[in-house]
């Protein structure tokens, strides 16, 4: 409780102290409330989950002299009743982000941040904050931009596990010997944007994963390499969106081959917008085991482009994704509302033999289902926002076997508020 104390007082201080003095000082916050009843378990025989999650953050930032930024957002995330007693805390209290900037050192033409901090670029398709879920997701490490005003390029470098603790002092037993290979996971990659006209533009990321755990002699858990990129284009009342990365390298041992292939299509009129679309996530083929053909979207945001429902890509068993949509948008003028219907067939990328006592020699099935999600948003004042959201599944014979005995249509809905400082 101490620190919550500090905290408190920090920026009740920054609040209450003289504008000359905390000149160019800028306050952040958010709270996210969101109350659900979760009947995702495609079982009319029971009753749904309902619960509700409270994500809490405050910052503050300066920048000095142009050349330094300061920055630190503190986070408290919660489900209603997880203390379990009125009388005591979670002591959960976490730094989502804090990091400095510096911009243009040594006048070289380079900002160099480091700390803890959200990457995320373009669609979020690759790296995203996964602004939905009550924690969120921020990295420590290190990113250089490189040329920001004219070529754009991040390089970074990110730690995702350590194991080697902080040493205050040395001793003869904090040093092995012989020595082993330290286990840790890290990410290093680069994005790279590239405005091709007004009207539409390329961006390109790359990022190897690692990985460093010992699975075998001279072999570790993961060594992945990621290429992929973003094409938007704009004409008029009608845009697109393709995007496409492959995965190569290894996992454990045995070697990688994965692909992701997306197209998007939207038409304007007016308040409406119409949109056509296709993501396709490459899966293993049942019938070998000497390759990794799924493709693995660890650091996307996948709330945003598989269902609201968040069946996929993790339900699929490993056999890949392939989710066709429409989707359709309305905006009305001078109001306050704004509306979104999402429609989407979900199959598997690699078909998988089922077999039943009726029928033994079995069928090849590849379909999941359809999903419907339906979203109301109401502006309440600036920057603070009010959502409902409702959802339904229809199973389809993989969901129907992968959730057996329970084959019945799933639904869910929430109520979200979304209040930023």
């Amino acid at each position: 409780m101490k620190k919550v104390f500090f905290i408190v007082a920090v920026f009740a201080f920054l609040g209450s102290a003289f504008a000359q003095e905390l000149d160019g000082w800028k306050l952040n916050g958010q709270v996210q409330l969101r109350s659900e009843v979760d009947g995702r378990d495609f079982s009319n025989a029971t009753h749904p989950f309902t619960y509700a999650s409270l994500r809490t953050r405050l910052g503050v930032e300066k920048t000095f002299d142009k050349k330094l930024q300061f920055f630190v957002q503190f986070q408290d995330s919660r489900v209603f009743g997880e203390e379990g007693n009125p009388n005591t805390d979670l002591m959960n209290l976490d730094m989502h982000q804090g990091f400095v900037k510096l911009m243009k050192p040594f006048d070289w033409d380079i900002n160099v941040q480091a700390g803890r901090f959200e990457v995320v670029y373009g669609t979020e398709r690759f790296f995203g904050m996964s602004g939905w879920t009550y924690v969120g997701r921020s990295y420590d490490g290190v990113r250089f931009s490189v040329l920001p005003d004219c070529w754009d390029l991040d390089v970074f470098a990110l730690t995702l596990n350590e194991e080697v603790s902080y040493i205050g002092g040395p001793s003869s037993s904090v040093y092995p010997y012989p020595q082993e290979e330290t286990p840790s996971q890290s990410i290093y990659g680069f994005y790279k944007k590239n405005k091709i006209s007004d009207a539409s533009k390329f961006d390109i990321v790359g990022y190897y994963e690692i990985n460093r755990e010992d699975v075998g002699l001279d072999t570790n858990r993961l060594n992945v390499f990621t290429i992929g990129g973003t094409y938007w284009g704009n004409y008029g009342d009608f845009s697109t969106t393709f995007e496409g990365a492959y995965q190569l390298g290894g996992r454990s041992g045995v070697d990688v081959g994965a692909y992701l292939l997306s197209f998007q299509g939207a038409y304007k009129v007016d308040i409406f917008s119409f949109g056509l679309g296709a993501d396709l996530l490459s899966g293993n083929d049942p019938e070998t085991a000497d390759k990794h053909e799924g493709y693995q979207a660890t650091y996307g945001t996948g709330h945003k482009f598989f269902g609201y429902m968040d069946y996929f890509p993790s339900n699929a068993a490993g056999l890949g994704t392939n989710d066709f949509y429409f989707k359709f948008t309305a905006t009305p003028k001078e109001s306050d509302f704004n509306f979104a219907l999402d429609f989407h067939q979900f199959m598997t990328n690699q078909s998988v033999l089922i077999t039943s006592l009726n029928d033994p020699d079995g069928i090849e099935e590849s379909m999941l289902g359809q999903e419907l999600d339906l979203t109301v948003k109401y502006n309440f004042v600036k920057n603070t926002s009010v959502s409902w959201g409702g959802s339904l599944f229809f199973p389809g014979e993989l969901m129907k076997v992968f959730y057996a005995p329970r084959e019945d249509a799933a639904f869910w809905t929430y109520l979200m508020i979304t209040a930023n400082l």
